[in-house]
């Protein structure tokens, strides 16, 4: 994505983040609710790359790219994460994959 692109994905992201919690918090059920933070927090990181020149939308990794995350939004993640899928700080698949093997 170009500059603009990416300033136009960044409203519409916005949008979608906002219904979405306005929707979970219909519903009641707290650790879903919670994903809101964690798309609002992609969202900041999403922000702070496109200041820097950054095309978010190519960090991941399939693309070899990482979102850089100040150190305190990566503890701000792990919160929601805990929250989700309590037990778990951080996913690990070899973790789950040991757990749950394939069937």
């Amino acid at each position: 994505m170009n500059a603009e692109e990416r300033e136009v994905a960044l409203q519409r992201m916005e949008r979608a983040a906002d219904e979405f919690y306005r929707s979970a918090v219909q519903i009641g059920n707290h650790p879903f609710i919670e994903f809101a933070g964690l798309m609002n927090e992609y969202i900041t990181a999403c922000r702070q790359a496109h200041a820097q020149g950054i095309d978010f939308s190519q960090c991941s990794k399939h693309n070899g790219m990482a979102l850089p995350l100040h150190p305190v939004m990566s503890d701000y993640i792990n919160e929601k994460l805990e929250c989700i899928f309590t037990g778990a700080k951080v996913l690990d698949a070899e973790v789950a994959e040991a757990a749950f093997p394939p069937q």
